[in-house]
């Protein structure tokens, strides 16, 4: 059987399971901070290149199945290795300067498309949005080749060719890689 006890000795072990509980919460979040620390810092797994980077300037290293390249002092990331798009056909008779300070807008649906590319030329252009190219019922500015404008289209070919200032990428993301690592010059 159960002592019943005072309401002063009730408080008291009420009191004391709290501060027990509350230790162990504290415990525990302690104890998850610092092993957060020391078991998830990228830069600590084998094979990471660290952000400021042991990768040479103009070449591409794979990195724990991402692709990363260092382009003055910028630390840049593919999703696809350049052996992946040696194949592709890209003509283009612009380079990264053409994007510089300027606007750049994408036609695409696919958000790996978009997510490619504004992580890696967002950096170097005055702004990036998504537009249409030509007419559209989307609630998007309606944009054609007298602007920096790339145009993504899902294809069975991977390729890609320039027309004025847009540039047309048929493919997958393996032709958006080959774009990339065209317009940035980089080699594997």
């Amino acid at each position: 059987m159960r002592r019943i006890g005072s309401e002063h000795e009730i408080e008291a072990r009420r009191k004391r399971n709290a501060k027990i509980i509350g230790l162990f919460i504290l415990f525990v979040l302690v104890i998850g901070t610092v092993g957060y620390g020391f078991f998830s810092n990228p830069a600590n797994s084998q094979g990471e290149v660290p952000t400021d980077s042991g990768v040479e300037n103009g070449q591409v290293m794979g990195v724990n199945g991402r692709w990363i390249a260092n382009v003055n002092g910028q630390t840049l990331y593919f999703t696809e290795s350049p052996a992946s798009t040696e194949n592709i056909s890209v003509i283009l008779s612009s380079d990264i300067a053409a994007f510089a300070a300027q606007p750049l807008y994408i036609s695409s649906d696919n958000t790996a498309v978009i997510n490619e590319i504004a992580t890696t030329l967002g950096r170097y252009t005055g702004r990036l949005q998504q537009a249409c190219y030509g007419t559209c019922e989307k609630d998007l500015p309606e944009k054609n080749c007298t602007e920096n404008l790339i145009v993504w289209k899902d294809s069975s070919t991977n390729r890609v060719y320039q027309q004025d200032k847009c540039i047309f990428i048929e493919g997958d993301l393996r032709a958006v890689d080959a774009f990339l690592y065209k317009i940035f010059d980089l080699t594997a």
